[in-house]
């Protein structure tokens, strides 16, 4: 439910780590003895360098547009996550219900499901409405159909709660936590 994606995010990431590193051992090296000793045996880096100081200012231009794409990479990305899952307002009066309700009111109702290892609940903006994403780790093995049976009552405990109906996606899922989690036995 963001805007962004992952792995483009993950790529960037990487590519802007590998530069800084660079440059850091670069100018560690020109500055500092130690860091040009240790690094002096794979790479030859000059004792003295003379640089225009045209060239220092294009450098200097090319770092600050680098920050400023970074700084509106960062501030334009999250997809409309929010803290509030319903907000209904009645002339001047307005009742907020917090997305840690939601969460509550999820966790109680899958408590006593045994494939259900875990859940977290996030309410986005999604086009000036809110919707919220469930996502439910499953043991493995576990019984899916089950688990969305009690996710469908929970929904429904949630729905009366709150005194309407919000959008929901849920994802079912899997991962470390649910291999690590103990195995259950089953009674027949």
């Amino acid at each position: 439910m963001t805007k962004s994606n992952r792995t483009l995010n993950r790529i960037i990431l990487f590519v802007l780590g590998l530069v800084a590193i660079v440059v850091g051992i670069t100018i560690g090296a020109g500055v500092l003895p130690a860091v040009r000793d240790a690094v002096d045996p794979y790479v030859s880096i000059p004792r003295s360098l003379d640089v225009p100081a045209a060239s220092l200012w294009i450098v200097a231009v090319a770092c600050a547009v680098v920050i400023v794409l970074a700084l509106v990479w960062v501030f334009t990305r999250g997809g409309g996550g929010t803290s509030v899952a319903v907000r209904e307002r009645s002339g001047d009066d307005a009742v907020t219900i917090n997305v840690a309700l939601v969460r509550d009111v999820v966790d109680h109702e899958l408590k006593g499901v045994r494939d259900v290892v875990g859940s977290k609940v996030d309410v986005f903006q999604v086009r000036r409405q809110r919707a919220a994403r469930i996502r439910v780790a499953v043991r493995r093995g576990g019984d899916a159909v089950a688990v969305l049976d009690a996710v469908d009552r929970a929904l429904e405990v949630l729905d009366r709660t709150l005194g309407r109906s919000v959008p929901v996606l849920v994802h079912l899922t899997g991962g470390t936590r649910s291999a690590l989690a103990k195995a259950t036995t089953r009674v027949s």
